[in-house]
């Protein structure tokens, strides 16, 4: 479900960033040069704040997804038919 909401915040940040650099432009009074990295610089300031605040509103874990899964080093030998 996270995953949804975060995807959702994204589009609406790639909305917003694209209307601030139209109004920058429009300020500006022409098309800005470089146009891709001011964007760039904007949706990474925006969105790297909003999707923390959302991290810890939602209660997300930075953990990777399945460490439920206990993981043990092995050396490729079933331990348990292993005979003295």
């Amino acid at each position: 479900m996270e995953i949804i909401l975060f995807t959702g915040v994204g589009m609406v940040l790639y909305l917003l960033t694209n209307q601030l650099l139209t109004a920058l432009e429009r300020m500006h009074g022409e098309p800005l040069p470089q146009r891709n990295i001011i964007f760039f610089v904007i949706i990474v300031a925006l969105a790297l704040p909003t999707f923390a605040i959302m991290r810890t509103l939602t209660g997300v874990d930075e953990s990777p997804q399945n460490d439920n899964q206990e993981q043990q080093a092995t050396d490729g030998r079933n331990k348990a038919t292993e005979t003295h």
